[in-house]
């Protein structure tokens, strides 16, 4: 059966696009649930009596037995449902653990068709002490939301995720990553061969790609810069990169593009044309 969860994750995990907030809010109206944005593994947690197990959407199956370090700040949840799926992130580096921001299922009940701000109360009853629960704040005006991104960026966070308090789970559209740059995961497509490669061997240039809404690859240009921690040995054909960029041309193209890091926690088909607005 635990073979079976990444796939459930996969399938059933909300997604966040990443448009101007202009535009989120013409379909989400105020005021919103602002989170900070975490930089770790996106995670299901999943309890069956006393047994806890822990999916990444790519594969990775965590149990207390075999990874502890995983769930060394994991309670046993003792006084929680019988059953439950919540939905978190794991955050390796630092030993900082779990963090929990959603619920799905409790015991026999699905709560995805529930609005988001019930779904927050459950979740609070459940993790209640643990110190598991993502803090998250109401902003009732735009400025507001710009203010809590701006904050989350001076702690050293990417961002904030913005949430539509009334949306059901999974619901399109309805999350929002608002960061202080500009970013968009793609895929690289193929190497460009430059001086300093034919000199040295080591690539320094490529072409990269997201997919549109009918699954057809849309080049987006090149990007040939990087910040000093990503090596450039381990960007290849079909890795998937976090650019950002200045600006995006009238043809699709990014402008002043350089790699902040290789994203070993996604794969092509997660690299959308929708990120760019």
């Amino acid at each position: 059966m635990s073979d079976q969860l990444p796939n459930y994750v996969q399938e059933n995990y909300s997604k966040a696009v990443k448009v101007d907030l202009g535009t989120w809010l013409i379909t989400n109206p105020l005021p919103a649930i602002c989170e900070p944005k975490l930089d770790g593994i996106r995670v299901f947690l999943f309890k069956s009596g006393d047994k806890l197990v822990l999916s990444s959407k790519h594969g990775g199956i965590y149990t207390p037995k075999g990874t502890p370090q995983v769930f060394s700040r994991v309670p046993e949840f003792l006084h929680a449902p019988h059953r439950m799926i919540l939905d978190g992130e794991y955050i390796a580096r630092e030993a900082k653990g779990l963090f929990l921001f959603d619920v799905l299922q409790v015991d026999n009940r699905d709560i995805r068709p529930r609005p988001l701000t019930e779904r927050k109360r459950i979740l609070r009853e459940i993790l209640k002490g643990t110190g598991l629960e993502v803090p998250y704040t109401l902003a009732r005006t735009a400025e507001a939301i710009t203010k809590l991104r701006d904050e989350a960026v001076k702690q050293g966070r990417e961002g904030v995720v913005v949430k539509n308090p009334h949306s059901t789970y999974a619901q399109p559209k309805s999350w929002l990553k608002l960061k202080k740059f500009d970013t968009v995961d793609c895929f690289v497509t193929g190497l460009v061969e430059t001086t300093e490669m034919k000199r040295s061997g080591i690539p320094r240039s490529w072409s990269v790609a997201v997919y549109d809404d009918n699954g057809q690859q849309v080049d987006i240009g090149n990007v040939g810069s990087m910040v000093e921690k990503v090596d450039p040995r381990h960007v290849k054909r079909g890795s998937v990169i976090e650019v950002r960029f200045q600006e995006v041309t009238r043809d699709r193209k990014l402008r002043a593009p350089f790699i902040v890091r290789i994203r070993h926690d996604k794969t092509p088909d997660e690299c959308l044309l929708s990120q760019l607005g």
